[in-house]
């Protein structure tokens, strides 16, 4: 009994240092606010110490920037913070760093709006990003989640709106709640990836796929909303194999610059690739609403096909059978 006393008091010591070290560690966030404390993003990141915040207020900044160690790039709350520089490289690249953060910036133009390379734990948040040469985001050989931006108008004849390629030997890349439309090419393109979610995007009026999953890539493709694409809605392709499931596909056009049973389909399974298809909704195709083709193999459950101007699934010498449904469907 009369040791109890030292033990509640080694206790409180304890509790004490964790809430001690515990400020300490939140003490240690440094925040750089630019133009207050630097007049240029380009100095305040080159001042910035490892996880510091760079916080931008509402204003056009012409710079292009490289982010090369673990940073937060963030706009204030006062109004739109732009960058919209004239040379023709990435708007922001973040390359050989990790634990980066970019949120809430307009950003326009650039070759790529926002390119990420050999990086790992990167977000890239609520950020709007338009006319970019190429791509508006892209990452290669890195790892991203990719949340609720909005990604239009990449330029002519190339322009796509979001990119992810070369992935296989790095962490799962999300992308998930973007607003994707107005692309010359895609609205989102995967190729040798890894495992990638691709969930609850809207993806529209992109002048050739939707979605597209190829070359090797492995994908979930869940709850997404694909209306108005040429080509095709969601596009599955070279040896790729995915989940995709409880999609809403609509009106897809069909373009005469492809061969007529790869263009106008709402779904195509493509060249030995593989996918369960369940509960998506497939409406008003200019061609079929799902075509499995080239010795591919597609495993159907409870999709509903409507107004297709061909037939409703069509398969070539590949394989359409029975699915028992994805994980995500009750």
């Amino acid at each position: 009994m009369p040791r109890q006393p030292v033990f509640h008091a080694a206790r409180l010591l304890a509790l004490l240092l964790m809430l001690a070290l515990s400020t300490t560690s939140t003490a240690l966030v440094v925040v750089i606010r630019v133009p207050e404390d630097y007049e240029t993003i380009g100095e305040a990141l080159a001042a910035a110490p490892e996880g510091a915040v760079i916080e931008i207020a509402a204003g056009t900044y012409t710079e292009s920037l490289v982010i090369d160690r673990p940073i937060s790039l963030r706009a204030a709350e006062d109004g739109e913070a732009l960058l919209a520089p004239s040379a023709d490289e990435p708007v922001i690249a973040v390359t050989d760093t990790e634990s980066v953060t970019i949120e809430g910036l307009t950003i326009v133009g650039g070759e790529y709006g926002i390119f990420v390379t050999r990086s790992q734990a990167v977000t890239i948040r609520d950020n709007i990003v338009s006319g970019s040469r190429l791509v508006g985001i892209k990452v290669r050989l890195g790892a991203a989640d990719i949340l609720d931006n909005t990604v239009f108008h990449a330029q002519p004849p190339y322009g796509m709106g979001i990119h992810v390629t070369n992935t296989t030997q790095w962490p799962p890349s999300r992308v998930i709640g973007n607003l994707v439309f107005g692309h010359t090419r895609s609205g989102i393109y995967t190729n040798m990836t890894g495992m990638i979610e691709v969930m609850d995007n809207v993806v529209t009026d992109n002048g050739q796929h939707g979605i597209a999953i190829t070359e090797m890539s492995h994908a979930d493709v869940l709850g997404n909303i694909v209306v108005d694409n040429a080509e095709t809605g969601i596009q599955l392709l070279d040896m790729s194999m995915a989940h995709i499931c409880d999609n809403f596909v609509s009106d897809t056009q069909g373009s005469s610059t492809v061969p007529q049973i790869r263009q106008g389909n709402g779904i195509i399974i493509d060249y030995h690739s593989e996918a369960t298809l369940s509960g998506n909704t497939i409406q008003g195709s200019a061609q079929h609403g799902i075509s499995i083709l080239f010795g591919s193999t597609a495993f159907l459950h409870k999709n509903t096909i409507e107004d297709s101007e061909a037939q409703s699934v069509f398969v070539d010498e590949s394989q359409a059978l029975d699915g028992s449904g994805c994980a995500t469907d009750d």
